[in-house]
């Protein structure tokens, strides 16, 4: 067999044989994936909030006969984000959460924080603090006891997709608990093993047929390995998935334990990985495997460039996929004039998140190289992705910000954003990114599953690398020169993927923080084989 070093690349490139590579993270662990699922009334609590506490603070102003400038609006918006960072605004399961005994204490010192932050802003004693604050919790709480049923009418039922028997679904469907949460609007056969490509190509045509919100999978009549391979394929597409335990009997057993599904017993897939420091102790494949590169190429309207891309393309090959975004002009047929192997597929949605998900479904590589159609990305790079990967990272990210690195493309403003967003991000998740929005990437296909792809914006590159650091992998940044487009305007607005950005990182840091205490511990020997076996 062929060693992966055989790879040949045809036309020859400049060697680079001192390419200096940086550790972004080292692989301690193998970690969990991820759930995101949020309703329209997301921001109907913190417009409450904020209502309510610059009511609060324009009383005491006045009482106090002192500006209320500018403690609004800095003040209210300090306690949003407040309550943003405790992650009080989320799901419908996240607000369920405030009848718990957490919150009352997590109100009480959200309310000091904001009379302390006004005080500041504004001349304020300490008997108008104390009353700001008290006066700030109990209108705070007529508040949201007001908008609490109509939350619940407008948070709409997740839309369930049962992998199972129908005998199953109608016990789901006859549950009455569950309807107010979730709705089974399809049932799925468990079909015959179908690994690797067919399985992910087939579990996005389920996932998008009935616009499933979550996956639930019923293991009762699958054995270990095919509900591993069931798991894997669902994920690595970007949908929830849960596990049912067997025995079901729901309508029998009423007092089934109550989770935060309309009381019906899930297992979460997060659970069943590794939590702990346990690092990947299997065989080391790399000298018997042979590389499979599979190039995924995201295009919308890029007819005068995707040509002059895929033609300076290496040889050696596995594939190419181009992902139309649905192309109001002739950027297929230029993609097939200049590369007549390529497979062209469509994303059935918008956004270049969810092109990377259509196409990522569709690789049939072991190894995924992402590459941008507008030409800005330059495609002689490609062995130093594969290099950097051959060499035993998981994940191999370009940086700009590298000796040999550089860009031609990149606005003052947009390297000062990309910054501030990357040491944001170190700080919160505890990585060494020099270039987190860049999105020339590349990584071994089996990563797939942890990527879990759920966002649609080109916040895409960002939780790919976040989620790539939370579930342990080993992660290197390599230079990279980023080129100016060659023709046409760039989809990117600055000021709003930015924020996109920020939200996500703050979303995964919360994440992240939630899989490194989990409820439920497994035991050392069976997580080390689930280690492995995710690996």
């Amino acid at each position: 067999m062929n060693s992966s070093t055989d790879v040949s690349f045809d036309p020859p490139f400049q060697a680079h044989p001192s390419t200096r590579e940086a550790l972004v993270q080292d692989r301690p662990t193998l970690g969990a994936m991820p759930m995101a699922k949020r309703g329209p009334g997301l921001w109907l609590l913190p417009f409450a909030d904020f209502v309510s506490s610059t009511a609060v603070l324009a009383v005491a102003a006045a009482a106090a006969n002192v500006a209320f400038l500018p403690a609004f609006p800095l003040a209210p918006l300090a306690l949003c984000l407040i309550y943003l960072l405790l992650g009080v605004y989320g799901s419908q399961s996240a607000r369920a959460e405030e009848k718990g005994s957490g919150w009352p204490v997590i109100r009480f010192l959200a309310a000091i924080a904001f009379a302390w932050i006004a005080s500041l802003l504004t001349p304020l004693s300490s008997p108008e603090q104390l009353a700001m604050w008290i006066g700030f919790i109990a209108l705070d709480s007529v508040c949201r006891s007001l908008l609490t049923p109509y939350l619940e009418r407008l948070h709409p039922q997740e839309r369930w997709v049962l992998v199972g028997d129908e005998d199953v679904a109608e016990r789901l469907r006859a549950y009455a608990p569950l309807r107010k949460y979730a709705n089974v609007v399809g049932t799925v056969p468990p079909a015959e093993r179908d690994p690797g490509t067919a399985g992910r190509v087939a579990a996005l045509e389920v996932v998008e047929r009935y616009h499933a919100d979550r996956v639930v999978i019923s293991s009762q009549n699958a054995d270990d390995e095919g509900l591993l391979e069931l798991v894997r394929a669902f994920k690595s597409i970007g949908v929830p998935v849960s596990l049912l335990p067997r025995p079901l009997d729901l309508l029998e057993a009423q007092s089934a334990t109550p989770n935060r599904v309309g009381g019906v017993p899930l297992i979460e897939v997060e659970a069943l990985a590794a939590h702990g420091a346990i690092p990947y102790k299997g065989p080391d494949r790399r000298a018997i495997r042979r590389t499979k590169i599979s190039v995924v190429v995201p295009a919308m309207n890029e007819e005068g460039n995707v040509g002059q891309v895929l033609s300076e393309l290496p040889g050696g090959l596995h594939e190419v996929i181009l992902v139309d975004g649905n192309s109001e002009d002739n950027t297929v047929e230029a993609a097939r004039r200049a590369y007549p192997d390529i497979r062209v597929t469509t994303q059935s949605g918008r956004g270049k998140g969810d092109a990377f998900r259509t196409g990522f479904a569709a690789v049939t590589g072991n190894l995924v190289v992402m590459l941008d159609a507008d030409g800005s990305a330059d495609p002689a790079e490609i062995p130093r992705f594969i290099e950097a990967l051959e060499a035993g990272a998981d994940f191999a990210k370009g940086s700009r910000y590298m000796d040999g690195g550089g860009s031609a493309d990149i606005t003052r403003l947009r390297s000062l954003g990309n910054l501030v967003l990357s040491g944001t991000a170190n700080k919160m998740h505890g990585t060494e990114f020099t270039d987190l929005c860049y999105g020339y990437n590349a990584f071994w296909a089996r990563c797939l599953p942890f990527i879990s792809l759920d966002v649609p914006g080109f916040e895409v590159e960002t939780l790919i690398n976040l989620r790539m650091a939370s579930a342990g992998m080993k992660i290197v940044e390599v230079p990279s020169y980023e080129k100016e487009r060659i023709s046409g305007q760039s989809n990117l607005k600055t000021f709003r993927d930015g924020f996109r950005v920020l939200g996500t990182i703050f979303k995964e840091a919360r994440r992240r923080r939630s899989l490194r205490h989990p409820r439920h511990h497994l035991a050392p020997e069976v997580a080390q084989e689930r280690a492995r076996a995710a690996a």
